[in-house]
């Protein structure tokens, strides 16, 4: 099979499972994966062969750059305490245990041992987050998740190299990997902010939504290229340019450009991790083949290795919530404490993926003119976890939330409809000004402030629960007709377009302002 040709096969597959991961009711992560694996056993089917640098080239910088610019610089920093110590304290604890089962249950050597550690140690929960916002959980919980993910991938890199190193060579120097950690992550932290600078200079100067898309896209790879040129961390230099851009965006896009941004990000990401997640179970009929002994005692080592993840996360979780509530009783005004039921979800959340299997397949053939000590065991218990991980708690985690009570948060729906109500007072205070300055016409500022009244009431009952069920009905009932108009309004359009009285693109136009509309209603 051609190139092109295995490239639209696995979009049209990966489009189809995540249609029947809609239909089941999961996250599409979980069907991808399972649907790969079954997949890759079917006869015929081509066992592709992931070329890692290709994934980390093709699949990693985009997909790292949507998830941090559409993360909050300041969200992050608020939990900048408890994202530091699961992104690096968790990650080295994490190494040291997975090293310390592999060699005691596997026997496999110290060396090769820590390389599986930091293969482990970063976390991708896609499916968690997707999960947790669905089911209205804290907000927190996704903002920690989102931001350990962030910072992980390059701390757990770094220390893969490290080790790979140690393994390649001999020896490893342990003051040398130090510096060469904070080296490594500083440098990367340094070039994707600037890279983050002169994407925000350059866009600041155009106002065309095609060409502010394309530069950012380019933008997650000017970052990572010169940063793993000069042998600093690129996946770092992608985070730090996405969290730059993303400060600026408000002052740097119109509206019509942040509009389409946002869109391409969410299929272009979309199309990716489909992709990703099929390919990684694809991957498992390869591996196994590989495998010189059958995958019987891998399969254990592997469960083993899985067992020690979770217990250690969980863990760490605890013990570190323990410790920063203590800080926080000393320094008055810091966040709180996440609760139990939100730190065992959590703690059940540490799934992994395409930067694990990729760091995994990455491993060389040999070291020190020997083969690569127990190369085809640790890509074999590597891919078992990372698909146990995604599937196992992906499975279960909604029903961990809810028996926890930790479902629909009343209070995040309703802070966002009471920020809804407090724009739209905001805007009806300024009316009398506005209308000055521009020397309005009386109606049309009475129009302008029916508007906005509208909205509130809209909104009101909503905000403050007040109102009562009736109040809630006739908002519901309001909304319901609007859309029942908005409909109308589209087949006098197509009836206007089919008669040639617009041309195409006033039709597109209209059919924009229509959707949005609509859009606005359904939230």
């Amino acid at each position: 099979m051609h190139a092109i040709e295995a490239i639209v096969a696995l979009v049209v597959v990966s489009a189809t499972l995540a249609g029947l991961a809609r239909a089941l009711g999961v996250h599409y992560a979980i069907v991808l994966v399972l649907g790969g694996l079954v997949l890759g056993f079917v006869p015929g089917v081509p066992d592709p062969r992931l070329e890692p640098g290709l994934v980390l080239f093709v699949f990693l910088p985009p997909l790292i750059y949507a998830a941090a610019y559409g993360s909050s610089p300041q969200d992050l920093w608020e939990q900048a305490r408890a994202i530091s110590t699961l992104a690096i304290g968790l990650v080295l604890a994490t190494v040291c245990g997975v090293a310390a089962i592999a060699h005691l249950v596997a026997g496999i050597g110290w060396a090769p041992a820590m390389v599986l550690g930091a293969i482990l140690a970063p976390t991708d929960p896609i499916a968690a987050t997707s999960v947790l916002r669905r089911l209205g959980a804290p907000e927190r919980m996704s903002r920690i998740l989102e931001g350990e993910a962030l910072v992980n991938d390059g701390t757990g890199l770094t220390i893969y190299t490290l080790a790979v190193g140690a393994v390649l060579t001999g020896h490893f120097s342990l003051a040398s990997g130090v510096l060469q950690f904070v080296v490594s992550s500083a440098g990367g932290v340094a070039i994707g902010l600037a890279a983050g600078w002169v994407s925000s200079a350059v866009r600041r100067r155009i106002d065309e939504p095609a060409i502010e898309i394309s530069i950012s896209l380019l933008t997650a790879y000017v970052a990572y290229l010169p940063a793993e040129r000069l042998g600093v961390s690129g996946i770092l230099a992608v985070v730090a340019a996405g969290l730059f851009t993303s400060h600026q965006a408000e002052s740097l896009l119109s509206a019509s450009s942040r509009l389409q941004l946002r869109s391409f990000w969410d299929v272009l990401s979309f199309l990716l991790e489909s992709v990703l997640f099929l390919l990684i179970g694809l991957q498992l009929k390869g591996i196994v083949g590989d495998l010189s002994g059958g995958p019987g005692k891998p399969l254990a080592y592997a469960a083993a290795v899985l067992a020690g993840l979770v217990l250690i996360r969980i863990a760490w979780l605890f013990a570190a919530s323990a410790l920063l509530r203590l800080a926080s009783l000393r320094r008055p005004g810091q966040p709180t404490a996440a609760s139990r039921a939100e730190l065992l979800v959590m703690g059940w959340s540490g799934m992994r993926g395409g930067l694990s299997l990729a760091a995994a397949l990455a491993l060389p053939l040999s070291a020190a003119g020997h083969l690569f000590a127990n190369r085809d065991t640790l890509i074999f218990v590597s891919y078992v976890v990372i698909a146990a991980t995604i599937v196992i708690p992906g499975l279960t985690i909604t029903v961990l939330v809810r028996r926890l009570g930790l479902a629909e948060d009343e209070a995040v729906v309703r802070a966002e409809s009471d920020a809804r109500v407090a724009l739209a007072q905001a805007a009806l205070k300024h009316i009398d000004e506005v209308a000055e300055r521009h020397q309005l016409h009386e109606r049309i500022a009475d129009q302008l402030r029916m508007n906005y009244t509208l909205r509130i009431q809209r909104l009101n009952p909503e905000a403050n629960g007040s109102g009562g069920r009736a109040a809630s009905a006739r908002a519901r009932q309001a909304r319901s007709l609007q859309r029942e108009l908005i409909g109308i309004e589209r087949k006098r359009l197509a009836q206007l377009r089919r008669q040639g009285l617009i041309s195409l693109q006033s039709q597109r136009r209209i059919e924009r302002d229509l959707d949005l509309e609509e859009s606005r209603l359904r939230r």
